[in-house]
């Protein structure tokens, strides 16, 4: 495969403990083994300003290096501490245990969990919502911390088996022909699989990663060997409703997705920016979310420079108002200005559906140093 094939997250299908979430916007760990050989970086810290679902987190931490992730997304962060845990064969059996009993006092009632956009139960035919909503409160009650965070990313990850909806680009859509699992069935699956993957893990690793829950834009306070990243893409998708569903779950909040919309890089229209839109971008500044985009994206590079000598960031180039943008190209400048070298290491092409027409535009691999 191409280094660029591992742009996405559909080489780490399979892969254990990797594959425990399925976030579609990540990457692989092919992608982060590839970066760090690029950039010289055998040992030290890795920093993720956008740990997402933890792929460079997880690397790190099985490869013997020290890794340091932020994120304001509290279900990111969840999703990197719990596959990132060090978890012994009594954690795996107590697991076992509890997923015998999980459904023994199976009832109706249960937490009321509901959702900023709309009640999620438009999307999830009776039983199966109320087999979440007990579950949710079982493990609530689970004595052991680490099988409780097991049994509640098991939870979160079967959403989309056991709805009737889809992830549609930046928005949820409904499906009511869909085929959902039995929440029962798929959770007991999915919870099986996390554990034989615990038995199978590799014995050698790292430290479990230093999580924080902070913005990549005003975040300078860490101190790294080299940072793998890659920032949301400029393409109007708001992360905190594409995975709404998942983090109300987790946080029980109904406003959860609301402040967090609040803290992330506007890709998307909404709020402001952190500053005006920076001279290598100003072309594009009349678009709309270009210009805060870019804003934003400075005061990330700004950031970097202060925590780490040198880096990767996988970016995406957009069609926006009728204009091909070449973020990649942007940031360079931009990096330039900073105090980087930046040069794009690895490409992967692809189609922006902006109709009538389809247009070529890429992903790419941007080294900094």
């Amino acid at each position: 495969m191409e280094i660029g094939d591992y742009f996405t997250f559909e080489p780490a299908k399979g892969t254990p403990i990797h594959d425990w979430f399925y976030y579609k916007e990540a990457y692989s760990p092919q992608l982060v083994e590839w970066a760090l050989k690029e950039l010289g970086v055998e040992k030290g810290t890795v920093f993720d300003p956008f740990c997402g679902i933890g792929t460079t987190m997880l690397y790190a931490k099985e490869n013997g290096l020290k890794g340091i992730g932020i994120d304001v997304s509290p279900l990111a962060l969840f999703v990197t501490k719990t596959k990132c845990a060090d978890y012994s064969e009594k954690d795996a059996e107590e697991a076992e245990k509890e997923l015998k009993g999980m459904f023994s006092e199976r009832r109706e009632a249960g937490w009321n969990w509901d959702f900023e956009l709309f009640h999620p139960s438009r999307f999830f035919g009776k039983r199966n919502y109320n087999d979440i909503c007990f579950l949710r409160e079982r493990i609530e009650n689970i004595g052991n911390e680490k099988v409780g965070g097991l049994f509640l990313l098991a939870l979160l990850s079967i959403l989309p088996q056991t709805g009737f909806f889809i992830k549609d680009g930046g928005v949820l859509r409904e499906e009511p022909k869909k085929s959902a699992m039995p929440v029962k069935d798929a959770f007991k699956r999915k919870v099986k699989g996390m554990v034989k993957d615990l038995r199978g893990r590799k014995a050698a690793g790292g430290k479990e990663p230093e999580l924080m829950l902070k913005d990549a834009r005003n975040f300078s306070e860490a101190k790294a060997d080299v940072f793998v990243t890659s920032p949301p893409y400029l393409n109007y998708i708001d992360y905190s409703k594409v995975y709404g569903l998942e983090l109300s779950l987790l946080t029980m909040q109904k406003e959860s997705t609301k402040i967090m919309r609040g803290r992330e890089v506007r890709s998307f229209i909404t709020g402001e920016s952190f500053g005006a839109c920076p001279p290598e971008a100003e072309e594009y500044s009349g678009i709309p979310i270009a210009g805060t985009y870019f804003a934003d994206m400075e005061r990330v590079l700004e950031n970097l420079k202060r925590i780490a000598p040198k880096g990767c960031m996988v970016v995406g180039n957009s069609v926006l108002g009728g204009k091909h943008i070449p973020v990649d190209e942007i940031l360079i400048e931009m990096g330039k200005r900073i105090g980087f070298e930046g040069r794009i290491a690895a490409v992967k092409e692809r189609i922006a559906d902006v109709r009538p027409q389809k247009l070529r535009t890429r992903e790419s691999a941007i080294m900094f140093q």
